[in-house]
């Protein structure tokens, strides 16, 4: 009977997904899908100031929870930012929308933005899109040099970019390909690409966030 039960759900849920999928018009575009999520988590490699970002995209706010694995616990809302500095005490800021790249979810989503892909080509690429075209390139690395601790151009050439999407035409993951400028680097552009992936994840939730950023909030606000 628990088998025939798990089936079902199973068969439920395929249905959904096949719903969802058919629910979109192949000339809609990736950045109106993006437009209507309310939620994002954002995990980082290490080449980043920090492991994870919350961001609840409708109302402009954003939290690096307190248990991070690496990283400074800030929040971000509208325009006043506030960052606990762990003993040397905290601070908070009126922002410029240049203070603290990371807390604004067009940090990470720009690049993306500015290809303007439709669910067709997102399909017709098998859910992968690799971008390998100069100008789309330079796009990208702009991004990594305002978010990430590395610098393209310096050791490493930012080769080729790989974007996966969900069947809701969501990125979920974004891959950098690096290649080294010179022989000393050998067998390092692997372990560097590894360290500037970005995975997304749509399923925060009000209830996760709000209780996370209301941690931090307080936190900062009471010192």
């Amino acid at each position: 009977m628990k088998k025939i039960v798990m089936l079902g759900v199973a068969i439920s849920i395929s249905f959904f997904m096949m719903a969802c999928q058919k629910d979109r018009a192949d000339s809609e575009k990736v950045n109106d899908i993006l437009k209507k999520e309310e939620y994002v988590k954002i995990e980082l490699g290490e080449n980043y100031h920090q492991s994870s970002v919350l961001f609840a995209l409708q109302d402009e706010k954003a939290v690096i929870p307190k248990d991070v694995k690496w990283g400074l616990p800030k929040y971000r809302e509208k325009d006043i930012i506030g960052v606990s500095f762990g003993e040397e005490g905290v601070e908070t800021y009126r922002a410029d929308g240049e203070m603290y790249p990371e807390l604004y979810a067009k940090s990470y989503l720009s690049a993306i933005v500015r290809l303007n892909l439709t669910v067709k080509e997102v399909k017709d690429s098998n859910y992968y899109i690799k971008i390998a075209d100069k100008t789309q390139l330079r796009w990208f690395e702009n991004e990594l040099y305002t978010i990430s601790t590395m610098i393209i151009g310096d050791s490493y050439d930012l080769s080729g970019v790989s974007i996966e999407f969900d069947q809701q035409y969501r990125p979920i993951k974004k891959i950098f390909q690096l290649k080294k400028k010179d022989n000393t680097m050998l067998g390092k552009e692997e372990k560097e690409s590894i360290n500037c992936i970005q995975e997304f994840s749509y399923e925060v939730g009000m209830v996760k966030f709000n209780g996370q950023f209301r941690r931090v909030k307080k936190m900062i606000e009471k010192n």
